[in-house]
This record gives C-alpha cells, sequence and structure tokens, in this order.
C-alpha cells in the first residue's frame, strides 16, 4: 500500500483538483492565513455547504465578506 494512505487519517478522504486550480489556490492562499490547499477547500467547502443548510443574517453576512475579503475576493 501507498504510504500517503497509511498515513490518512480515517476523519479525511482524498479529493483531487486539477493542476491548474491547485497552482491558483497556492496563489490565493499566499495572501491569507491560511496554511494549505486542504485547508482552504475546507474552508471553501463550509461556507457552500453552510449557505444551503441554515439562511444567514447580517451579522453572518459581514463575517463572510470579511473572510472573503482576507481572501482577495473583495
Amino acid at each position: 500500500m501507498i504510504s500517503v494512505f497509511k498515513e490518512l487519517n480515517k476523519e479525511k478522504t482524498i479529493v483531487s483538483i486539477p493542476t491548474g486550480l491547485a497552482d491558483k489556490t497556492k496563489e490565493q492562499i499566499k495572501k491569507t492565513d491560511i496554511s494549505s490547499i486542504s485547508e482552504y477547500i475546507t474552508f471553501v467547502m463550509r461556507l457552500v455547504l453552510s449557505e444551503k443548510e441554515t439562511p444567514f443574517n447580517e451579522k453572518d453576512e459581514e463575517i463572510i465578506k470579511s473572510k472573503l475579503k482576507k481572501l482577495g475576493y473583495l
């Protein structure tokens, strides 16, 4: 078995993304306090999925805008 799979935490899974997207993500996270592509994707997925689960109020919107600004999107 490949060593990366042996070390994989049972609470996590491997996701493949196109190399070009990974490269753009690396550049984007240099502008933030996020330390890895995995952490960035987890953050974005939580944002997207939380929007589907519960509507957010003005305070939530300000928090999201602040995070997106730190990531360079606003």
